[in-house]
């Protein structure tokens, strides 16, 4: 494992004794709360909007990858592909071992259970292929110029992770080949419901945002109409479209999820209407987007939360750079601990690490505990706890809110031909490798496309997502590591690893240079 690695690790024997171990909003062994689980149907739906997405990212730092030769494919042995009913047997077969494994799990505690994971029926690596397989997808976006690869692993049950995508329709560029491309990734915590309406409604809202600001019309939605003018009013100057559409189109959403989703309920005072109104309000998401705008030859990235986006560059002399395309908002960023300082003065916003010593990530969509008047959590948060909404609580001294924000921080970069891809996940991944890892990870597969035997997986994200998986907490990758994480069951395997969702979005225009390069070297 790389020295920048910043984020505490999941995995076996990496956790503090429970006695050590201080209470937060995100407990990992508890079902997520707000009601039932969505249906098949709704939840197949989601998954396939949110499906379409991002894929490979960097970091703020660089770092340098020495130019790989061309693999020699002597001596390499390739493993016969499976068929889908292999996968499909397989599927099944994972889904008995965990059944089994829960049984032998439940009931222990943090430290116990810990123990008695080491000793599970591990997988094979054809049932650690069918679990990586299952979500993956993989497509071409812009007429061919971009080519995108998404995978899903879940941990919670249901996974509270999601993914979007969309050509913005009316964007569509003047130059010819033109257009933008938005990918998204979700990072649902206290619950699904938070992250599952944003995968839904973000993509039509930044296309919303973009008809209203180019058109200088009043959008349909009067949360985003506002946003729009309240941003021409406090920057004092016109903004370029995709930044102010994407702030606009974030605190819109953020607007409607927690504050008129509330004038609705209190309107129709109808209590079999709560979780669907309100669900999303109290759970809350982390959201990070990035358009690429190919007529203007950029990547805009707004982002709320902890999840990350990272450019892929490769350099004449053959070397690999990292460039992070966002920052995280937690305790660790010191520009978020000035911002709370100043917007709360004299209160000790963070304890633990977390704000009011609950929620990790200092921006966040919904979340209304941190954002509600108290005197609207009296009136409701009983009934809601009541209806299983777990996270429908005041946090103490719980004196000036919204102690939490959806306003996104705006990244832009010009594309340039050494760009090669961007990668767009959660922190479940960056849990598992740091940046330099992940770049290096990618780069690597691009690097040994084609050659036969040389990668298990056509799909980039899976890639990355198997090798991820492949790392133990102290940076070391083997086959045997993820045969025995991805035998613990959902939930119970959220105190060894968390949701990983990846989107890499490889810049075609520059792939075929890219693969000229490394053949001739």
């Amino acid at each position: 494992m790389s020295s920048d690695t910043v984020r505490q690790r999941r995995g076996f024997g990496n956790t503090a004794p429970e006695s050590q171990q201080q209470p937060t909003q995100e407990q990992p062994d508890q079902q997520p709360s707000g009601g039932s689980k969505p249906t098949g149907t709704k939840r197949s739906l989601t998954i396939a909007i949110g499906g379409v997405l991002t894929l490979l990212g960097v970091a703020s730092y660089t770092f340098l990858r020495q130019p790989s030769s061309a693999v020699d494919p002597v001596g390499v042995v390739a493993t016969p592909e499976p068929t889908a009913v292999q996968l499909m047997t397989a599927l099944e077969s994972v889904a008995t071992k965990r059944g089994e494994a829960k049984k032998k799990l439940e009931g222990l505690s943090r430290t116990e259970r810990r123990e008695e994971a080491k000793k599970l029926d591990v997988l094979t690596d054809l049932e650690v292929t069918a679990v990586l397989r299952a979500k993956e997808k993989s497509w071409e976006a812009l007429g061919g110029a971009l080519q995108v690869d998404t995978n899903q692993v879940s941990s919670n049950d249901p996974i509270e992770d999601y993914l979007a995508s969309c050509d913005l329709r009316s964007s569509a560029g003047t130059a010819e080949g033109g257009g933008r491309l938005m990918v998204g990734v979700f990072d649902g915590h206290a619950g699904y419901r938070c992250a599952e309406q944003l995968a839904q409604r973000m993509g039509p809202m930044v296309d919303a945002a973009l008809a209203s600001i180019a058109e200088g019309t009043k959008a349909e939605s009067p949360a985003l109409s506002k946003a729009v003018v309240r941003l021409n009013r406090d920057a004092g100057h016109d903004w370029d479209q995709v930044p102010m559409a994407l702030t606009a189109a974030f605190m819109a959403m953020d607007n409607e999820l927690v504050h008129e989703s509330l004038k609705q309920f209190r309107k129709l005072n109808d209590v079999e209407k709560m979780d669907e109104l309100l669900g999303p309000a109290v759970a809350g998401s982390c959201g990070l987007v990035a358009v690429v705008d190919r007529a203007a030859g950029e990547v805009v990235v707004a982002n709320t939360g902890d999840s990350r986006a990272l450019l892929g560059v490769r350099l004449k002399n053959g070397t690999w750079k990292a460039v992070r395309l966002s920052e995280d908002h937690t305790a660790k960023n010191k520009a978020e601990l000035a911002r709370l300082a100043r917007d709360h003065p004299g209160e000790t916003v963070i304890r633990h690490g977390r704000v009011l010593g609950g929620l990790m990530p200092t921006r966040a969509f919904g979340d209304c505990r941190y954002k509600w008047p108290l005197d609207v959590q009296k009136a409701l948060f009983p009934t809601l706890l009541s209806r299983g909404h777990r996270y429908a609580t005041t946090p103490n001294d719980y004196a000036s809110p919204p102690y939490v924000t959806a306003h996104p921080v705006i990244v832009r970069h010009r594309l340039g031909p050494q760009d090669k891809f961007i990668v767009v996940a959660s922190d479940g991944l960056y849990d598992q490798m740091s940046d330099a890892d992940i770049v290096n990870t990618v780069a690597g597969w691009y690097e040994t496309r084609g050659v036969k035997g040389a990668t298990e997986d056509a799909n980039a994200a899976t890639h990355l997502v198997r090798a991820a998986l492949e790392t133990d907490s102290l940076g070391r990758r083997s086959k045997g590591y993820i045969q025995q994480l991805l035998a613990i069951p959902p939930p119970l395997s959220r105190r060894f690893r968390d949701d990983i969702s990846v989107a890499i979005v490889t810049l075609n225009d520059h792939a075929d240079e890219t693969a000229e390069k490394i053949k001739s070297e």
